[in-house]
């Protein structure tokens, strides 16, 4: 057992207060032992039915995602140039996307490769193109249009609509 702290007596509000066990202070410490074991296995049962299987279709469906990038056409890209609000240039990639596969898509992620004249990679960024909130999303064989707005872009970019490729697609479940 450890050390029992007393409380002094001019610490105490109320004389019964002193030296007066309750709850908790009553119970053999066996008894808070198994409690908490008990509780400790019923939270471990609760939490990992089977982690096994929620891997495996995680992996799969990271796995088709990956593959249905492929059956995301992108078409009808323009590039247009505006002003923010502070005066600065923004460059808008526009387009269209189009689902070429038989599932539900919520999101579509677009990565931009902005060259200059040499034609080396002067900036490669990952932006969504395309994003459902909710149950909806970009049925099979439909279409959209996209807009993506770039206003720090890189001096040595030769103004040239930048390559773009399909890097992350989710799917609806």
């Amino acid at each position: 057992m450890g050390a029992a702290f007393d409380t002094p007596m001019w610490l105490c509000y109320f004389p019964e207060m002193n030296r007066q066990s309750s709850g908790f202070a009553k119970l053999p410490e066996g008894f808070i032992t198994l409690g908490v074991r008990m509780l400790l296995l019923i939270a471990m049962a609760g939490c990992g039915s089977n982690p096994a299987s929620r891997t495996a279709q995680a992996g799969q469906s990271a796995m088709e995602a990956e593959a249905y990038k492929s059956k995301i056409e992108v078409s009808k890209v323009g590039l247009a140039k505006g002003e923010n609000y502070l005066g600065s240039d923004v460059f808008y990639v526009e387009g269209s996307l189009k689902n070429m596969g038989t599932r539900v898509v919520q999101r579509v992620e677009i990565t931009f490769l902005f060259k200059d004249s040499l034609k080396q990679v002067v900036l490669k960024e990952s932006r969504k193109a395309l994003e459902y909130k909710g149950g909806r999303g970009l049925d099979a064989d439909k279409s959209t249009r996209f807009q993506v707005a770039f206003d720090h872009l890189p001096k040595e970019w030769n103004y040239v609509l930048p390559d773009l490729e399909v890097s992350q697609v989710t799917l609806k479940e």
